[in-house]
């Protein structure tokens, strides 16, 4: 559900800056072939999630920390000027909804890590932005659902403290 609404944030504006950059050309897994004609692209995936402890949460509670990775692939002449547009794109984008529509508590840009390959006829550069994704789930006993939701609430009613402030995020936002 996190890359699927990084995609979506991506896909709606990133064409505005790059008119190659399609939803086709914007892939929620890292295991897409990509070939010359195909790039730029992007692939969006999940490196590794931490559960960060909480000492005074109720025991059910977790509070998560998923590092999500948004890797720029571009070929060609202006692979690097391809690169580091949509970089700074991706990274704008994001910190614009760091919530990603109310869907998390956070997200923030961890580091960006870059790699070329010059072995071939064509040029191929890579940059990977990896973005810390903070968020609150707690395990539910209801037959027939899953046995996680995510819960998401307001600045400053965040954290242990407010947790009945906490809403499920498959309830409807409250309008302002």
């Amino acid at each position: 559900m996190i890359r699927e609404a990084v995609a979506q944030r991506l896909a709606a504006h990133l064409p505005a800056v790059d008119a190659r950059i399609t939803p086709q050309r914007i892939h929620v897994h890292r295991a897409t072939p990509l070939a010359s004609g195909r790039l730029p692209a992007i692939l969006i995936y999940a490196q590794q999630e931490r559960i960060e402890e909480q000492p005074h949460a109720d025991p059910g509670l977790r509070y998560r920390k998923l590092d999500v990775a948004v890797d720029i692939v571009a070929g060609g002449a202006t692979a690097a000027d391809d690169v580091d547009t949509l970089a700074q794109a991706v990274e704008a984008i994001l910190d614009q909804d760091e919530t990603l529509g109310r869907l998390v508590e956070g997200t923030r840009l961890l580091r960006i890590e870059i790699d070329q390959d010059g072995e071939g006829e064509t040029p191929v550069l890579a940059a990977r932005l990896t973005f810390e994704v903070s968020y609150w789930t707690k395990p539910i006993e209801e037959e027939g659902r899953l046995p996680l939701h995510v819960l998401y609430s307001w600045v400053p009613k965040i954290g242990i403290p407010h947790e009945p402030d906490y809403v499920p995020l498959t309830d409807p936002p409250p309008t302002p």
